[in-house]
């Protein structure tokens, strides 16, 4: 039964991952006004935020690398977005 939770948390986390991306790039890519681009940013962090919070509460009750790794990646995605949107604004 912990085996199939946390194969859930990994997959989940890393779908929210992959839709925050999609949005994000989503939003880029139209150039006619920045607000689906802010919008697509604000829900794309809320989705990483979400990823990185549910993989650390389950971190907490077992130490496994995997969870770190998955909450690196989800910083990693928040840094690079946030890097892309203040280029693309300036």
């Amino acid at each position: 039964m912990e085996e199939n939770q946390t194969r859930k948390v990994i997959i989940m986390s890393l779908a929210g991952l992959l839709i925050g991306s999609l949005l994000f790039i989503f939003g880029i890519s139209m150039q006619e006004s920045n607000l689906p681009l802010i919008v697509n940013y604000v829900i794309a962090i809320l989705l990483y935020l979400s990823s990185f919070l549910a993989v650390y509460n389950h971190y907490k009750k077992q130490k496994q690398a995997i969870f770190v790794y998955i909450m690196f990646l989800s910083l990693l995605f928040i840094i690079i977005v946030s890097i892309a949107l203040t280029t693309h604004l300036l």
